[in-house]
C-alpha cells in the first residue's frame, strides 16, 4: 500500500519541463543544423530581418521554434523563405534559442 502511495507521490512531484530551455535531444539537433549550414549566406538582408521578426512574434516556445527551424532546413544546409535565402537569420535564431553568445539579439 505504502509503495503505491510513494510511487504516485514521486510521479506527481516531478519537475516540469521548461520549454524555453532546449532539452539535450533538441540541442543536439540544433547543433547539427548549425554545423551543416553554410556561413557565407547573405547577411542581414530585408528577408532575413523579416524572418527574425516572424520568429520573434509567432508565440512559439524556444523548443517549438527550434524544432520548427531544424525541420525547415534544406538538404544543402540552407533555409529559404519563399525564394529568399534566410540562412543567416535562421542561424542567428538557433544560436539565440540555444543560448549561444554573439547571436543577433537586436536584429
Amino acid at each position: 500500500m505504502f509503495k503505491y502511495l510513494f510511487l504516485s507521490l514521486s510521479i506527481a512531484i516531478q519537475p516540469l519541463v521548461d520549454d524555453e530551455v532546449l532539452e539535450p535531444s533538441v540541442q543536439n539537433e540544433v547543433d547539427h543544423a548549425l554545423n551543416t549550414s553554410p556561413t557565407n549566406s547573405p547577411v542581414n538582408s530585408a528577408a532575413c530581418v523579416a524572418f527574425i521578426e516572424l520568429y520573434r512574434t509567432n508565440g512559439l516556445t524556444a523548443t517549438d521554434a527550434a524544432i520548427d527551424l531544424v525541420s525547415r532546413q534544406k538538404s544543402d544546409g540552407r533555409w529559404f523563405c519563399e525564394t529568399n535565402d534566410v540562412t543567416w537569420a535562421a542561424r542567428e535564431i538557433l544560436k539565440r534559442l540555444s543560448g549561444m553568445t554573439g547571436a543577433a539579439e537586436g536584429q
